[in-house]
């Protein structure tokens, strides 16, 4: 009987050979790194004709090849296989049309990014990690192919990116902003093709690789804003009607009791910040970019209190489910995330703080309001269209 055969243990990742733990050679991330979220790389760098093939070494760290030094646009032939095309193809017909809502933003998703793409690598990864997802999405009988190659393009996506950030430039904050923006879709998205739930720290880690992107678009804002990404920074807002206003002012006046609630004055700015969301998302129009946001706009002192536990910060965390939830209807990105939120919410809190901040009572009223603030927007969608 012929041997069976089975690759080495040696040419497994760096992480499983530093825990002397059997790596199972997956590329671009193994099982175990999957399973752990650890940073996932190979010391060879000679390719596997198993896995995807690709434009860029994983196993180059940002200190070793610092930005400047590598052209990110630049991609060997036969990077992109069949697969990818088609990807792109569903980008361009489909995808980009489901990202955000509004003429201006269309125009920037399906002409904009892909033109810049074709200059900036990163970008093609960033498209057809998302693009993949949405696939994975909308055919669950394929779902393992489409999420594999989303995690391959991440894989490769995502390590440019953060040296990108490292070393950002008046020249490269454009590529960042859309970058970030592609990733948090795509950070949103990966949870529900994954069937996997979160802890509160796994959502917070996710968050804060997209609040790095935040720095540099206000450092180079005047930059950005001559760019196309220039639509996001500033989304255009609508007076508000008298309807509105009744319809969301249980909900507003929850945020009020929160905020009179509050001791630590960065908690009463987060409150305040999504306030200030809410107006936007009662009077605007582009709901699940606004629901988006407001996690990688807070403020640095109220992001510490977030990672720390502290339960009045993290019950602020779960009051904004009521812009994510009441986006869920008409986002595909976000779905399920309302839940993932108040459910890592509780699931930190000790029996004993769940007492003292009240818990159960805030959670009805998030659900109720968040369930307040989707007919709202429902209806307003209704008369638009009648």
């Amino acid at each position: 009987m012929p041997r069976r055969f089975h690759r080495k243990s040696r040419f497994g990742c760096t992480e499983c050979r530093k825990r002397r733990v059997k790596c199972d050679e997956d590329e671009p991330i193994c099982g175990r790194c999957m399973r752990t979220r650890s940073n996932c790389q190979y010391p060879s760098v000679q390719p596997n004709p198993e896995s995807p093939p690709s434009t860029y070494d994983a196993s180059q760290s940002p200190s070793s090849s610092p930005w400047p030094t590598r052209d990110p646009s630049a991609s060997q032939p036969g990077s992109f296989d069949l697969l990818d095309m088609m990807l792109m193809h569903h980008y361009s017909t489909h995808t980009c049309k489901h990202i955000f809502t509004g003429s201006q933003q269309a125009q920037v998703w399906q002409h904009d990014i892909p033109a810049l793409a074709s200059s900036n690598v990163v970008l093609l990864h960033g498209i057809l990690a998302v693009t993949a997802i949405h696939y994975a999405w909308r055919e669950p009988a394929r779902r393992d192919v489409y999420r594999s190659r989303a995690l391959h393009h991440h894989a490769l996506g995502l390590p440019i990116f953060q040296e990108m950030v490292a070393f950002a430039s008046s020249e490269t904050a454009e590529v960042i902003v859309a970058y970030a923006i592609l990733l948090s879709l795509w950070m949103y998205a990966f949870p529900e093709v994954a069937a996997e739930q979160q802890s509160l720290d796994d959502i917070l880690s996710m968050v804060e690789t997209i609040r790095g992107a935040r720095t540099v678009s206000q450092l180079y804002r005047d930059n950005v804003m001559e760019s196309p990404m220039s639509v996001f920074l500033q989304p255009p807002l609508v007076a508000p009607t008298l309807g509105d206003l009744e319809v969301s002012s249980s909900v507003c006046q929850s945020l009020q009791a929160l905020k009179d609630q509050m001791d630590h004055e960065s908690d009463k700015r987060a409150v305040q910040q999504l306030q200030v969301f809410l107006g936007r998302y009662v009077t605007g129009h582009d709901h699940n970019r606004l629901a988006a946001t407001w996690m990688a706009s807070v403020e640095d002192d109220y992001w510490s209190r977030l990672r720390d536990h502290q339960p009045h910060a993290v019950l602020v965390f779960a009051y904004s489910t009521l812009l994510v939830r009441a986006s869920e209807h008409e986002c595909w990105w976000m779905s399920g995330w309302s839940e993932r939120i108040l459910r890592a919410c509780s699931d930190i809190m000790s029996p004993q703080e769940v007492a003292t901040v009240d818990w159960t009572y805030h959670e009805h009223r998030v659900r109720a309001g968040a369930d307040e603030l989707a007919e709202m927007v429902r209806s307003a969608q209704g008369r638009v269209a009648g």
